[in-house]
């Protein structure tokens, strides 16, 4: 037996098999199944590799080979016979080759296959489209052709340069149907099929797709440079094949296009597409109106799409050494400008993270429930009187109690309870016994999930994490690359629901007189925070809060506000409820948190003061010496104030190893080792 493997070409192996097994389904990224057609089986035990064409029955004839092999096997016919008509079905026609089998066909094979002459009378050509480059040059064609009972087949031919056309597409580099129309285009609709794309022309949509359709989707992973920074909307065909070719496509498009939707029409008929849709009475508005219906997609989208369609998880991607490293870039010409989303104008964003800092007990929380209560209802802000777009609330909240805390503030602010959410925990699996095992969330390994819930959820506005450092997991709060690192996806769900996330935290004890050196932990939580605001006692007030712009990197300067916290009382099932309510003044105010911070800066020996207090929380673990200085500098502790600190708590220093930097703690090293002894 010959070996024929890598004889043709993906496209020609396509061809070939859509004519002679055309049941086979795709079922991993190089594998068509389907019942053996040699010994005519029910189960899907016939294997081929979608590339090389080489093929096995994994039932009872156990026979395998290549694509020649496979004629010969449904024909009888010698290797030559088999290798004329093989290329007959793909329109590789070997002229000598021809001559000298149909000279000497034996009449046996006549019962079992048709001649040539036969077949080609049998199918008409009635369509033929032309795939140009970005400079509409001719590249290629795919021509369509069908029979006397509606079977389709597609073939491809190139020009020769004469005005004639060759049979293959050998050396031709393969383009997106209507490519230089794409280039051009915002939204690119794709299909499977180029009649497909004729349809949605119709609509004056621009629409493309692949040669030879969802046995050639793998090519989108070489195209992504001609769809990067489109909005991209994928109409799968209602069939299995349809289904999976559109995931291929979403796959491989997902990390460059601005935007990746895949929507089904509703009402097809098996192996319906958007031509049939169109015919059965389906308009251009309707097709708008599913779009609008669908949130863009992102990884985990994907991975719920191909566990709703029973497919294989996304595969990988592909990366050529070449590609590792390179910097991916896009024009600004590409970048479509859009204006800031608001949830409170000027002060808080949708689509941004955002930063609520102040001591215990100043109002942070209650502050939180009043901007649910006006996110949830649609209410208007305080002083300015614009009025907010509805949405969902989302609470993760490590330090109050749901029930006769968080609730109680709530119904006292007014909000609407049916849309505020409360995560209690995530679900870390299962006993043998079934059994539902909970952890709480960290935002390190979770991220995901809130994603997931948000897009579950359908219109969150606002996410509150009450406070940030209580979800960071085990990442040091004071080191700059591990809070980027976290707070950077964090950002990123933010802009992809276009939810606002706010981030509450606490201050810390340093003597800075600048209010954004005085929020606990690293300086990348406000670095990060588009963002943020003190909130304190008025000095001059102390029954009086106010809620003080520290940074704005979206808006304009907007000046502070002032609030009271009034006791009231909710009614319970269980009784009344004595909670507290944010009741805002009508009045901007004029004073700056930098003025507030410099009011409250210690002194100095409250500076010392403050910084043990500061060296206390930082040595709970022994901590290198260097790093302490380096977050001293972050909080405005002088290196003289730290030293004097030191001391005056009674600390400890030791060495790591004989060439090891220091270690400061706050109780003394056991000696274990031979040069610590010494």
């Amino acid at each position: 037996m010959r070996n024929t493997t890598n004889t043709f070409t993906p496209a020609e192996v396509a061809e070939y098999y859509a004519v002679r097994v055309p049941g086979l389904k795709q079922t991993t990224a190089r594998q068509w199944s389907g019942p053996c057609p040699v010994h005519g089986g029910a189960n899907p035990n016939f294997k081929v590799n979608s590339e090389t064409g080489e093929w096995f029955c994994h039932s009872k004839c156990g026979r395998g080979g290549g694509v020649i092999q496979l004629e010969q096997a449904l024909t009888a016919a010698d290797f030559n016979v088999a290798k004329a008509e093989v290329l007959r079905v793909i329109s590789r026609t070997n002229r000598s080759l021809y001559a000298r089998v149909t000279n000497r066909q034996q009449p046996a094979l006549l019962t079992k296959t048709k001649t040539l002459a036969q077949t080609a009378n049998q199918w008409k050509e009635v369509s033929r489209y032309p795939y140009q480059d970005r400079d509409g040059t001719l590249l290629c064609e795919i021509v369509r052709e069908e029979d006397s009972e509606g079977n389709k087949r597609f073939k491809a031919c190139r020009p020769d340069g004469h005005g004639g056309s060759i049979p293959n597409i050998d050396g031709i580099t393969q383009v997106p149907y209507r490519l230089p129309k794409v280039l051009e285009a915002d939204t690119v609709y794709l299909v499977e099929g180029e009649k497909d794309v004729h349809t949605l022309e119709g609509w004056g949509l621009i629409s493309s797709c692949n040669p030879f359709g969802a046995r050639n989707s793998r090519v989108y992973e070489t195209w992504t440079d001609h769809f990067r920074g489109r909005h991209i909307v994928i109409l799968p065909d209602n069939d299995e094949a349809g289904r999976k070719h559109a995931a291929d496509v979403a796959a491989a498009l997902l990390d460059v296009a601005s935007t990746v939707r895949v929507v089904t029409l509703p009402g097809l008929h098996e192996k319906g597409d958007i031509t049939d849709w169109k015919e059965s009475g389906g308009t251009a508005q309707q097709l708008a109106e599913l779009i609008k219906s669908k949130t863009p997609m992102d990884a985990a989208a994907l991975s719920d799409l191909h566990a709703r369609w029973g497919l294989a998880d996304v595969r990988p991607k592909a990366i050529s050494r070449a590609e590792t490293g390179s910097l991916i870039t896009r024009r600004m010409s590409d970048i479509e400008a859009r204006p800031v989303s608001w949830l409170w104008p000027r002060r808080i964003a949708r689509g941004k993270m955002s930063i609520i800092a102040g001591n215990p007990g100043v109002g942070k929380s209650q502050l939180t429930a009043s901007i649910a209560a006006i996110a949830t209802t649609g209410a208007r802000w305080p002083v300015d009187g614009s009025t907010c777009t509805p949405g969902d609330v989302v609470f993760l909240s490590a330090e109050d109690d749901p029930a006769d805390t968080i609730r109680p503030r709530l119904e006292a602010a007014g909000a609407d309870l049916n849309r505020v959410h409360v995560m209690e925990a995530v679900i870390s699996g299962y006993t043998g016994k079934g059994l539902q095992q909970n952890r709480g969330f960290n935002m390190k390994q979770d991220l995901d999930a809130l994603s997931n819930k948000i897009r579950e959820l359908g219109d969150v506005a606002v996410v509150v994490i009450d406070p940030v450092s209580a979800y960071l997991g085990e990442v040091d709060s004071h080191r700059n690359a591990d809070v980027r690192a976290l707070l950077a996806p964090l950002s990123a769900v933010a802009e992809q629901h276009n939810v606002a996330i706010v981030c509450v935290s606490h201050l810390n004890k340093s003597a800075a007189s600048e209010a954004l050196m005085r929020v606990t932990g690293s300086l990348a939580f406000v670095a990060a925070a588009r963002a943020a605001f003190l909130v304190t006692q008025d000095p001059e007030n102390p029954a009086r809060r106010l809620f003080l712009p520290m940074k704005n990197n979206i808006g304009p300067n907007s000046k502070g506000l002032a609030f009271r916290i009034d006791m009231t009382i909710v009614e319970s099932g269980a009784g009344p409820i004595e909670t507290s309510r944010v009741v805002w003044e009508s009045e901007s105010v004029t004073i700056t948190a930098d003025d507030i911070i410099k009011t409250l800066a210690p002194k100095q020996g409250a500076a010392l003061r403050a910084a043990e207090d500061w060296l206390r929380d930082v040595l709970i673990e022994p901590t290198p010496s260097a790093k302490i200085f380096g977050m001293a500098h972050n909080v405005g502790i002088a290196d003289k104030t730290l030293r004097r600190a030191f001391k005056s708590i009674n600390a400890f220093s030791h060495k790591v190893g004989m060439t090891g930097g220091w270690i400061w703690s706050l109780s003394a090293k056991t000696l274990v080792e031979r040069e610590d002894a010494q």
